[in-house]
């Protein structure tokens, strides 16, 4: 009982991570991920910019706009011109790998124009056909999620 309230308290002590790997496999496709994978590569984005806080009016409705920092006061701190330029450089990452991925959705989806259409002596119904519009299409899903997640990431950055 007492390991198991012990390894919950571990569980929820964790701090909450912000690693991305960057994962390019045999055929090139990149994927992006919160897992380490192998031969995938942490991208450095820098600390993430969160201030934690919490609300310490106790119910006292005359402290209803006053919160207090629960930071623990010798905290390493990071003065703000500093902080920017880790954002900045953070931001640039992001939008560089966010190109990137547009770029090669742009890619897929010319490839999978190309690849619709129908070769010497094939039927849209043959299985040769339809494995590869599904791989085709799976590229483009996968270049999209990417985009979502740059996305979702850049919004993040201050």
């Amino acid at each position: 009982m007492k390991l198991s309230i012990l390894v919950l308290g571990l569980c929820l002590a964790v701090p909450a991570h912000a690693d991305i790997y960057k994962h390019i496999d045999a055929s090139g496709q990149v994927t992006y991920t919160d897992r380490p994978v192998k031969g995938a590569k942490r991208l450095d984005l820098g600390p993430v910019a969160t201030p934690i806080t919490r609300n310490a009016n106790n119910g006292n409705p005359a402290r209803k706009n006053e919160s207090v920092s629960t930071t623990p006061l010798n905290f390493p701190r990071v003065n703000s011109d500093i902080q920017r330029k880790r954002d900045n450089v953070r931001r640039n990452v992001l939008e560089d790998e966010l190109h990137v991925e547009e770029q090669a959705l742009s890619d897929a989806v010319t490839a999978k124009k190309d690849g619709e259409v129908l070769r010497p002596g094939e039927k849209a119904t043959s299985p040769g056909y339809i494995t590869r519009t599904e791989r085709l299409d799976s590229n483009i899903k996968l270049h999209r999620d990417n985009i979502n997640a740059l996305r979702k990431e850049l919004s993040s950055v201050k």
